[in-house]
């Protein structure tokens, strides 16, 4: 008799961390829609110099930071697929990249670096500028344009996507605070 109440005692646990989980992806989810739309509706005709601005891999190191690396690179691999068939691109450049990039900062979140703001900020600029190099890495190498003119590019899409770093964290930080059991203990909800 014990070990049935011990099984369904571990069988509940077990729902309410699958509950938790359910709704922290339900939220990502969104959060990555959201930022699609932002991406490719708003941003996409707002132009400083010739560029425009490109936010999501900053968004994928948020997740990764407060995720780990397999949630990082999960949340990577969505935001690759979509982005690749969103900005109408003929190549998988950031399916590839963006769970890459997601699975390397949810690994350095999870053992070596804190989650501080300023680390996700070093972390995200770098992860910036490398999404833009890996757009100019075929017109540089392959079709031999202009280095100086594709660097300043580069260099401009980073600058401009920079203060999109500060929403993309404080998200992401909040996705852990609205799913997690201190939340639901201070909003009165019992799972």
């Amino acid at each position: 008799m014990k070990r049935n109440k011990i099984n369904f005692q571990l069988s509940d646990m077990k729902l309410d961390e699958l509950w938790l989980k359910t709704r922290r992806g339900v939220l990502y989810a969104l959060y990555l829609i959201g930022a699609l739309l932002v991406q490719n509706v708003i941003l996409s005709h707002v132009a400083l110099f010739g560029v425009r601005a490109m936010f999501l891999p900053a968004l994928v190191v948020a997740a990764a930071l407060f995720e780990g690396g397999w949630g990082g690179g999960l949340f990577g691999l969505a935001a690759g697929i979509l982005s690749d068939l969103f900005f109408g691109s003929q190549s998988v450049l950031f399916t590839v990249l963006f769970p890459v990039m997601g699975f390397i900062a949810g690994f350095l979140g999870d053992f070596y670096l804190n989650k501080r703001l300023f680390t996700y900020c070093i972390l995200g600029a770098a992860a910036l500028f490398l999404a833009a190099f890996a757009q100019m890495f075929s017109l540089l190498f392959y079709e031999g344009q202009s280095s100086a003119a594709l660097w300043v590019t580069a260099l401009l899409q980073t600058l401009w996507s920079l203060p999109f770093l500060f929403p993309s964290y404080y998200l992401c930080k909040n996705c852990l605070l609205y799913t997690s059991d201190a939340a639901d203990d201070l909003l009165g909800v019992d799972l």
